[in-house]
């Protein structure tokens, strides 16, 4: 998306301006204002329907709602996995793959998270052997989040600390899944107490 003029019902919207709306986009997520920030994205999908980057923005805004909701609201929760599910499948985004993977898990479908997390371990080793080495703390992290999934504890720690290795620091959003998985994992405190260290938080 970054880079490329849209348009929409037949007015132009060129790059500058679309990626200030990402950044109100940003802004009214963090200030929990869901109604306009979705409204910029569906906005958006309008001309782009299969773009990966709004399709993720509207399944991680629905994220944040869901975890907003004290993790509570289970329509919230659907409706994050099905957005993510479908940019999945239309993408093959492997941030869409992890993260309908963790939800999955929550919602009680293990067998269903496990073959998405492991497809999406597969695509992460596929890219790290093309030497995609700019985005290899991102594939690490993501490794790790599939191992933490899967309850491997120590090759969790070992991936987590990879990815710190390469990038300094993990994202946000990589320490949101990693609480998320945390919360859902019955593991002794000091198991818990690794993973955290291993991603420095």
């Amino acid at each position: 998306m970054c880079g490329v003029t849209i348009a929409i019902k037949g007015l132009i919207i060129k790059s500058e301006a679309v990626e200030r709306l990402f950044d109100r986009i940003a802004i009214f997520s963090s200030q929990g204002k869901w109604e306009k920030a979705e409204n910029i994205i569906d906005m958006l999908i309008v001309a782009k329907p299969w773009d990966k980057r709004l399709l993720l923005a509207k399944a991680k805004l629905r994220k944040k709602m869901w975890i907003a909701s004290g993790h509570e609201d289970h329509t919230l929760l659907e409706e994050a996995l099905q957005l993510f599910s479908r940019c999945h499948l239309l993408t093959g985004s492997i941030e869409a793959g992890i993260n309908s993977a963790i939800l999955l898990l929550l919602s009680g479908r293990k067998k269903e998270a496990y073959k998405r997390a492991d497809d999406t371990a597969r695509h992460c080793r596929l890219l790290i052997m093309e030497n995609e080495t700019h985005e290899l703390g991102y594939y690490a992290a993501t490794i790790a989040e599939v191992n933490l999934l899967r309850g491997r504890i120590e090759a969790a720690e070992s991936w987590y600390k990879t990815a710190l290795s390469k990038n300094n620091r993990v994202s946000d959003e990589v320490l949101d899944n990693m609480n998320l998985l945390l919360d859902h994992l019955v593991l002794e405190p000091d198991m818990a107490v690794r993973i955290r260290e291993a991603v420095g938080a």
